[in-house]
């Protein structure tokens, strides 16, 4: 698939096509996330080009959790281009490139435009802890995501995505 990165919106361009409330609790929730020291040191060092395509919705509380991560990660290397796309007019994108058009989903790609990896809805070391609850505990744990309790998590998978080699196709 031809992946054209054109359409994309910067993180101020995303907010600006918010509502004012969508855009205060991004704000707020990218102003609350603190990456650690490592990941801010791996993520320093990145001397080649990745490209990240982000598919979120103002609306969608798990994309605004995700959002304020890469957004800071990219502020520490300009060699990591992050554009964000609706979801609405790119679930048949979406579905092509990952099977599914749930948000958020982030996709990464070498220089070359070859996949790195993704990110789809939760990190997936959270996803397996939900697989083991009820639907009352898996509840929980996501509105537990939702406030802040599973930060790292997100970060470190979005650090092993950054990390991974492209792949052929």
């Amino acid at each position: 698939m031809d992946i054209n990165l054109s359409g994309g919106l910067s993180f101020n361009e995303y907010l600006m096509k918010s509502t004012e409330e969508q855009r205060k609790v991004q704000k707020e929730m990218y102003e609350g996330i603190q990456l650690s020291q490592s990941a801010i040191e791996y993520v320093r060092q990145i001397e080649e080009t990745i490209y990240v395509m982000f598919f979120s919705e103002g609306y969608c509380p798990d994309c605004v959790v995700a959002l304020p991560f890469i957004k800071k990660l990219a502020e520490e290397n300009n060699n990591i281009i992050v554009k964000i796309f609706s979801r609405e007019g790119n679930k048949e994108k979406l579905e092509e490139l990952v099977g599914t058009a749930r948000i958020p989903t982030i996709l990464a790609f070498n220089k070359d435009m070859e996949p790195k990896g993704a990110y789809i809805e939760f990190p997936k070391k959270l996803i397996e802890k939900m697989a083991r609850l009820s639907v009352e505990e898996q509840k929980k744990v996501v509105n537990d995501y939702r406030e802040g309790k599973y930060n790292s998590y997100i970060e470190q998978e979005l650090i092993d995505i950054l990390n991974t080699e492209g792949t052929e196709g």
